[in-house]
């Protein structure tokens, strides 16, 4: 009743199967290596580079459905929640000489009350590193910055028996701005003054707030950077090192200062453009390296515009991280060059 199919079969010359299934595998790699690159330019991660351990724990920290699927997509999409996972090879630290450090000092950043892994970071910089002079912090030190949080982070800072600088983090100002207080306030009232300028072995630190997300520098502030830019040119210092909660620039992440500017006052400039700003600003200073956090992802990198050197530190906490927990050690040599070493917590 119904006509039999014929069915063609399939040539069975070696020589084209060959052929064929080389074929095959030159469009899956082609298409492969297009997903990633298309992945890695547009998601700021790089999958190469992520922490396996680091994944997991932030996948399975998660207590319900909604938090399994938002752990999934930090670690997919980040530069608005991860940054930068890139890390780019530079230029800015330079080897040092064969002789030892003029002097080190301990960057941590973005502890989010993971006080259990700060305490671990600087019992680990002491022992590996005994001639560390210093602490600087590059804000995120609470999850919402209740004064509570903040006293917690405090504690272990204080029993390290280091002298310490801090700067505070956006989430620092969580809790002072929901009360309708200046955002500062609470940082202010745990640490002190939320920044300032200090001079070590001739080398200026100037520590710089620029954690509040809608309003960045204030005028006072970017007054007080011009003054305290000028009296380095007096005081005819071997260097400036400038350090802030937020990236000026990226080369690959949003992450940065301005990120989500918004109803500024009147007359106040954007935070994009004081960013830019302060970028010359700083390279006619002669400032050798600006540090932020923020991205919680460890990267050095120049500013294309001026070639500022520019490093980020990966994050302490062990929650949001496509790292593991980290913290870094910058040694600097007698005429100013530097070597940031990005270090595992352990």
């Amino acid at each position: 009743m119904f006509g039999r199919k014929h069915y063609k079969k399939r040539s069975s010359n070696i020589l084209f199967v060959i052929f064929r299934l080389i074929l095959s595998v030159f469009m899956f790699t082609v298409l492969m290596l297009g997903i990633y690159a298309a992945y890695k330019q547009f998601s700021g991660l790089d999958p190469l580079k992520l922490d396996p351990l680091a994944v997991f724990n932030n996948v399975i920290a998660a207590r319900t459905p909604k938090q399994f699927t938002d752990a999934l997509s930090s670690l997919k999409i980040d530069s608005k929640i991860l940054g930068k996972s890139i890390q780019l090879s530079n230029p800015s630290s330079q080897p040092l000489p064969s002789q030892p450090p003029f002097f080190r000092f301990l960057l941590i950043a973005d502890s989010h009350s993971d006080n259990y892994n700060l305490q671990k970071a600087i019992n680990q910089a002491k022992q590996d590193y005994p001639d560390i002079k210093f602490v600087i912090g590059l804000g995120d030190y609470s999850k919402v910055g209740t004064t509570l949080q903040l006293q917690e982070a405090k504690e272990v800072l204080d029993t390290s028996s280091l002298r310490y600088f801090l700067v505070p983090g956006d989430h620092d100002l969580w809790d002072c701005r929901d009360k309708n207080l200046p955002p500062t306030n609470c940082f202010k009232q745990v640490f002190g003054p939320n920044y300032q300028t200090f001079t070590f072995e001739n080398f200026k630190f100037l520590m710089l707030d620029n954690s509040d997300d809608y309003l960045g520098f204030d005028d006072t502030q970017l007054q007080w950077i011009e003054s305290e830019l000028e009296k380095a040119k007096e005081e005819s210092i071997k260097g400036i090192f400038v350090f802030l909660h937020e990236p000026l620039f990226h080369p690959s992440s949003d992450h940065v200062m301005g990120k989500v500017e918004k109803n500024l006052p009147a007359g106040r400039q954007g935070l994009k453009t004081q960013a830019r700003n302060l970028e010359f600003v700083f390279k006619d200073a002669g400032v050798k390296k600006v540090f932020s956090g923020d991205t919680h992802y460890s990267s050095e990198y120049k500013e294309p515009v001026t070639g500022l050197d520019m490093v980020t530190i990966g994050a302490v906490t062990i929650e949001r991280n496509p790292q593991a927990p980290r913290f870094a050690v910058v040694s600097v040599s007698e005429d100013g060059l530097t070597k940031v070493e990005d270090i595992e917590i352990k």
